[in-house]
Formats: C-alpha cells, sequence, structure tokens
C-alpha cells in the first residue's frame, strides 16, 4: 500500500501535462455566434434571438440551430416573458414556435426529474403527462411552421420517449426526422435514449441504431463515433441491474471484443479532431467515460487533453453535478495512472496535440482571508505551500509566490494536495468556518472568476466570461447569497444582478469586490505576478518538510512562522 502511495505523490504532477486546470473547465459553454441572443434574452429581450434563428434555418445550420433552440428555451424556464412577448407578436413565427415546444419539452422532464419510474412520485407523474399533453400542440405547430427543419423533430422524439409512445408512432417520427436531417446528432440522440433498456428498447436495439447511423455518416461528422454514447446506456443500465435486478433478469450487454471495437472508432474520430474542437465534444466526453470504465488511464487522460476546457453535461449528469463528475473523474484518472507507474519508471508522454486552453497562461489569484497574516501563517504551517501575505484593514491578502528553497518547483506534498490554486490552498488550510476565503482569480482568455472556500469545500463560484456566459436566475441568487454572507456585507440583489451581467469581466468583478466591501485588487492584478511583493507590511509564508511543519505547529512560541520574510516597506 505504501508503494503505491509513493509512486501516486512521485508521477502525479507529471500526470497533469496538458490539462488545463480545474477552474478553467466548463460545462456546455455556448456557441460564440450564440452569445449575444442568449445575453438579450435573459435581459428580456428578443431580437437578436429572432435573428440569430432566423439564420440558422435560412441557412440550413442545424446544429447551431438546435443547440441554441434548447439554450434559449432553458433560459425562457427561468422567465418566459421575452419569449411570450415574441410569439404575441409573431404567433406563426417557425422559431418562436420551435423555441416553444423546447420550452414545454424542457419543463415537463424538470418536472418529473431524470429519476428512474419508481422513484417518481405520483404526482410528479400526473404533471409530467398533463405538461406533455399541452405541449404536443405546439410541437406540431413547430414542425408545420417549417416543414424541411429537423430540430422540431427531436422535441416530438424527446415527447414519444416521455409519454411511452407505441413503436409505430416513434418509427414514424423517427423517419421524419432522419428524412430532414439524416447526420443530426440531437435526432440520433433521441433515437439511443427512446431504443435504451431502459426505457423502451434494449442494448441490442439501440447498438444496432447506432451501428447503422454510423455507417452511413460521413467521416468528420460525430455520429461516425455514436456508438460510444450509446456504450455509456449500456454501463449505467449493467450498473443498474447490478444495484436492482429485475425479475426478467439483465439485458445482454455487448462481448469485450465489441465494446474495444466502439472505443477504437471513437479514439479514431477523435484524433482526427483538433484540441478542443467543438463537434467533437460530446463524443470525447463519452468515449473518457468508456476508457474509465475500462482502466485504460493513459488513453483517457489523451482523451482527457483532447476535451480542454471543454465538459459536456452528459454522460457526468448520471453521477452528480457534471462539472464536479467531470473533475473528480479525471482526478482519479490521473492518481490511477501514477500509482501504476513503476518508482523509477516514467508516465506516457500526451500522444495528442495540445489545446491552448492547457498551455501556460498569464493568470493571476488573490485570496481574502479574513485574519491577519500570521493567524494565516499559523494555519498554513501544515500545508505545503509558499504564498505571499499581505495585511489590509481586517483582510489578509494572499497570492502565490515561488519557493525560496525550490525555486519555480513545488514539493511532493503539495502535489499530492494538488495546491494548484489559492482555492486549494484554502481548502486544505482553513478549515475554520471563521476563515472562509473569497479567492478572485483571472484566467488566461480574459475570464475572471470569484469563488468562496468555507470549512475546507469550494461552497460558491462564478465565473464572468462575457456575453453567452450568463448564469440562471436562481443559480446568480444562491450565489450573492453566499458571497454576502463571506465578505459580511453587501447588497445581494445588486451581487446577483452584477454576476448576470455579460458586460467586461474584469470591471465586473471589480464592482463586486466594491458591493462586497472588499479591499480593491493590488495595482497590476491581470497584468503580472507577484502583484503583492511590493505591498506595505508583505511577508513570505515558506512552505517547510511536514516534519519541521509540525515542530513549529507544536511550538509555544508567538510566532507561528518565525522566518517570515519582509519584502513589502
Amino acid at each position: 500500500m505504501f508503494g503505491k502511495a509513493g509512486r501516486m505523490v512521485r508521477h502525479l504532477e507529471a500526470t497533469g501535462v496538458g490539462l488545463p486546470p480545474d477552474h478553467a473547465v466548463v460545462v456546455d459553454a455556448p456557441d460564440a455566434r450564440a452569445a449575444d441572443a442568449m445575453a438579450a434574452a435573459r435581459r428580456g429581450a428578443y431580437a437578436p434571438a429572432r435573428a440569430l434563428l432566423a439564420a440558422t434555418r435560412e441557412e440550413a445550420d442545424w446544429a447551431l440551430r438546435d443547440e441554441s433552440v434548447n439554450a434559449l428555451a432553458k433560459i425562457a424556464l427561468d422567465d418566459a416573458a421575452w419569449l411570450n412577448a415574441w410569439r404575441a407578436e409573431s404567433p406563426d413565427d417557425p422559431d418562436a414556435l420551435v423555441v416553444e415546444a423546447f420550452r414545454r419539452i424542457a419543463e415537463a422532464w424538470e418536472v418529473r426529474t431524470g429519476a428512474y419510474a419508481e422513484d417518481v412520485a405520483s404526482d410528479r407523474f400526473r404533471a409530467f403527462f398533463s405538461l406533455l399533453d399541452d405541449a404536443l400542440p405546439v410541437i406540431e405547430a413547430a414542425i408545420a411552421a417549417c416543414p424541411g427543419d429537423p430540430v422540431p423533430w427531436s422535441a416530438a422524439l424527446s415527447h414519444c420517449t416521455g409519454v411511452q409512445a407505441p413503436r409505430d408512432v416513434f418509427d414514424d417520427c423517427l423517419l421524419h426526422a432522419l428524412d430532414r436531417g439524416p447526420h443530426h446528432v440531437p435526432t440520433h440522440l433521441q433515437a439511443v435514449q427512446f431504443l435504451s433498456a431502459k426505457w423502451h428498447g434494449s442494448h441490442e436495439e439501440m447498438l444496432d441504431h447506432a451501428a447503422r447511423a454510423a455507417a452511413g455518416a460521413p467521416q468528420d461528422s460525430p455520429v461516425r463515433a455514436l456508438e460510444v454514447v450509446a456504450l455509456t446506456e449500456v454501463g449505467v443500465e449493467t450498473d443498474r441491474e447490478g444495484r436492482h435486478p429485475r425479475k426478467n433478469g439483465s439485458r445482454t450487454a455487448p462481448g469485450a471484443d465489441r465494446v474495444d471495437g466502439i472505443i477504437a472508432t471513437a479514439q479514431a474520430y477523435s484524433a482526427s479532431r483538433p484540441p478542443e474542437d467543438r463537434a467533437a465534444r460530446l463524443i470525447r466526453n463519452h468515449l473518457v467515460w468508456a476508457l474509465n470504465r475500462q482502466e485504460r488511464w493513459a488513453e483517457s487522460l489523451d482523451v482527457y487533453r483532447s476535451i480542454g476546457r471543454y465538459a459536456t453535461e452528459s454522460p457526468w449528469e448520471y453521477v452528480g453535478t457534471p462539472l464536479r463528475a467531470f473533475l473528480h473523474f479525471r482526478d482519479h484518472a490521473r492518481s490511477r495512472l501514477a500509482a501504476s507507474t513503476p518508482r523509477n519508471g516514467t508516465v506516457p508522454a500526451p500522444a495528442v496535440p495540445l489545446p491552448e486552453s492547457a498551455r501556460p497562461q498569464a493568470a493571476q489569484e488573490i485570496a481574502y482571508v479574513p485574519t491577519s497574516p500570521q493567524r494565516a501563517s499559523q494555519e498554513l504551517l501544515l500545508c505545503g505551500a509558499t504564498v505571499r501575505l499581505a495585511p489590509a484593514g481586517r483582510w489578509t491578502l494572499m497570492e502565490a509566490a515561488p519557493s525560496q528553497e525550490t525555486p519555480g518547483k513545488r514539493g511532493r506534498r503539495a502535489t499530492l494536495l494538488r495546491l494548484d490554486g489559492l482555492a486549494k490552498v484554502a481548502e486544505t488550510a482553513f478549515k475554520d468556518p471563521r476563515l472562509t476565503t473569497l479567492v478572485a482569480h483571472r484566467e488566461g482568455d480574459g475570464s475572471h472568476v470569484l469563488t468562496v472556500v468555507s470549512e475546507g469545500r469550494t461552497t460558491a463560484r462564478h465565473r464572468w466570461a462575457g456575453p453567452g456566459a450568463t448564469p440562471a436566475q436562481e443559480s446568480a441568487h444562491r450565489n450573492a447569497e453566499l458571497f454576502v454572507a463571506a465578505a459580511g456585507s453587501g447588497d445581494a440583489r445588486e451581487v446577483a444582478r452584477l454576476l448576470r451581467d455579460p458586460g467586461d469581466p474584469s470591471e465586473l468583478l471589480i464592482r463586486t469586490l466594491a458591493t462586497l466591501g472588499l479591499p480593491p485588487l493590488p495595482a497590476g492584478f491581470g497584468e503580472r505576478s507577484e502583484v503583492l511583493a511590493g505591498a506595505r507590511g508583505a511577508t513570505v509564508h515558506q512552505a517547510r518538510s511536514l516534519w519541521q511543519g509540525m515542530k513549529d505547529f507544536m511550538s509555544d512560541d508567538t510566532d507561528p512562522n518565525p522566518p517570515l520574510q519582509l519584502d513589502g516597506r
């Protein structure tokens, strides 16, 4: 056991080469072409959405159309006033109708939830079926308004799954959808769901549909690797049947040879696409899921590198919050590969091109710790991180600083603790609820992040990335309340408004910090590192060995970190 732990510590850092940091990963990032329309809809204006969807229809850009319709429908779930106004002005507009159709479907599934039938309350089922009944005329109107559009047929197929439509009805809807877009990915994803063992089919039917669709798809189409998505459904259902056996027994799962062939096809497709390619995102996320199940850790990490920053909700939603699950399984692959590498061996070098997001970027962080530098230093003794601390009223500002003993390097203990950012440092060091810490972070792409760490875990995180990245109203209000509680001051309503503002990320972070009553960011933040080096009273807390840290922690000396170096005025 000690040998495995030793190998993991020795090799863990090498497994992270080419992977973007945790804070840079996003789930289902919107297409930049749709950003203005999304931001306008959240503000209650529909004209940009109308122009966007009209363009997708005229250009037959069904992929962008489907993505945009789904995103707009989710926005309308929170507040449909803008969509109602659009429909009132243009009741026969095919674009408004298709958004309304998807909104109705999303509303029904939100009421039902994604739980298995036996776990859904009867009143939820009644509401679910009632909402689906109400959605059907709108779906039919959307189909009639644009006969050549495959997108509303995706809503029809989702409707079939929900109402447990007869097989001939589903087959008819699928045929119509494929006539309009034979390689339309959402159509095939809906078919995979309907034909899965957990819904109305079997593993064999589902995999056979995916194989037929893949065989007829163009080389550059994600449909070429559709079977790996179906393979996820096989695994999820197999796991469930292992925990909850059915009376008729489990469905026949594909053999090892077929599984290996499906994975190889998906790997070939992934290798044919550039890093962080939008079209390949879904396939890569399902591929890494499959590789994780096979414990093929080195291959899995290569796919994670190709994914880069761009996680997708599916398949990670099956095991919890998508972002948290994605990062958890990525960390698990790293630790398993590190532990399986011989002590004197080397971790395989990346076998894929690295995305831009994995390359060194000018990212800066400042943490706000509600205590004195001396108390912060004491809490950091066993942490294994070198940081600079500067007093700022009742707060201590903290930034990463290079180790003076091993410049530019982190000790193995810091590596084991994954201290690759100030939020991780705060999670490790500040367990006391009175030391709830806020971390302001600038990413290399210009986006800005504000994080709250309380009692050893991240409790709130918001990322400003300009138009198209606005959170739902409920999420913004929840985070705003946590930010205000952490800061001890501020107006949660004003903070929530700033969180949903699609404007300049840098300006919005500055305004949010001011609203929370926090000290301003140091001059030079976002332009250079170590901006606290010249701050009045700044000190460096030097990382120490575990033994030395324990000795200092147990010492009765009133100075918790004697060798603090003054480098301010």
